[in-house]
């Protein structure tokens, strides 16, 4: 081989060896850069359950009443009475008991200024969300600082009794430590690292359109709301490259923008249904039926970008298997 011809062979070697780099790096199954999206082992005995379901809420009640040093709370309402019975039982047992809640929610209708007095009559620290973002929409629970609750739902009635909901109960300590410093930070209104967690205003729109980009064959999305610019466009482009991208949200009676994304996504490849009964309130993400991303953010600018929201992206096999099981009856009960 000459001189030329070897130069020419190591430069074909080398082009070889990036492009397989460059596959690597995207994730043959769809999984999105590390650097951008973390994806979190969340342990063998992880949970993930769904709404509606008394048993559901069975299982968070006495996860609280077994509490026995500490219960962190952070979540947009807290009205259901037999979670707050829940928490002032733990708070009586001597546990320490804190919580925070949004001050304003949307529509100025909420129980919260009667649960926070209820809760702070007997004992626990009950404080509202850091104002500095425009809602306090996260909804976690932390027990012992050894187990974990990640939600798409409120600690209402209608989340355990009527609407469609995502729990995960993991013992990760990831995710534990990264959800005992987020609430710190925000009980003391502090600003706080994301970690290993997708977190608003911190890193959501990066790490959720991270994992979005990095689909090569299917996308399913249930969404309460889906209304943000560019993350429309990125599905319209992912269904342009011939992935399957279907998206469940709630019915337009209950949120009037859905109804105008699924009149601009008409044609672009995107397939998109209404979920009436029962009520849409789940926010998750199944990219190529091999990562999952499951918490409180809506596809909508101000979750993305003003919220405070907390979720988690997973391989967990458990998980998207009962997303995928759930997306799939929903769907064909879709309109």
């Amino acid at each position: 081989m000459s001189g030329k011809e070897i130069k020419w062979f190591s430069v074909l070697i080398a082009a070889v060896l990036v492009a397989a780099l460059g596959l690597g790096w995207m994730g043959f199954r769809g999984a999105a850069p590390a650097s951008v999206t973390p994806v979190v082992p969340l342990g063998a005995e992880a949970l993930c359950v769904v709404t509606p379901s008394e048993q559901v809420r069975s299982l968070v009640v006495d996860d609280i009443l077994n509490a026995r040093k500490s219960v962190l709370v952070e979540c947009y309402l807290i009205s259901d009475p037999s979670i707050v019975q829940a928490l002032q039982t733990a708070k009586l047992h001597g546990c320490d008991v804190r919580v925070i809640m949004e001050e304003a929610p949307f529509g100025g209708f909420s129980m919260n200024q009667t649960v926070r007095n209820e809760l702070r009559s007997s004992g626990i620290d009950a404080n509202w969300g850091n104002r500095v973002y425009s809602f306090t929409h996260a909804k976690y629970i932390v027990i012992d600082e050894t187990t974990a609750w990640v939600m798409t739902a409120n600690l209402s009635k209608s989340a355990f009794d009527k609407n469609r909901e995502i729990l995960i109960r993991t013992s990760s300590q990831s995710v534990v430590g990264d959800l005992v410093r987020i609430f710190s930070a925000d009980r003391q209104r502090n600003p706080c690292a994301a970690g290993s967690l997708v977190v608003s205003p911190v890193n959501a729109r990066q790490r959720l359109l991270g994992l979005l980009r990095g689909a090569s064959h299917s996308v399913d999305i249930a969404s309460e709301v889906l209304d943000d610019p560019e993350t429309c466009k990125l599905l319209q482009d992912l269904a342009g490259r011939g992935v399957i991208v279907r998206v469940l949200v709630a019915a337009p009676e209950s949120i009037a923008s859905n109804a105008v994304t699924r009149s601009e996504l008409e044609g672009t490849g995107v397939t998109i249904r209404y979920l009436e009964t029962p009520y849409l309130h789940a926010k998750y993400i199944v990219v190529d039926k091999h990562l999952a991303y499951v918490g409180s953010h809506n596809l909508s600018a101000g979750s993305l970008d003003e919220n405070r929201e907390v979720g988690v992206v997973t391989d967990d096999s458990m998980v998207i298997s009962t997303l995928e099981t759930t997306f799939s009856g929903d769907w064909d009960s879709g309109v």
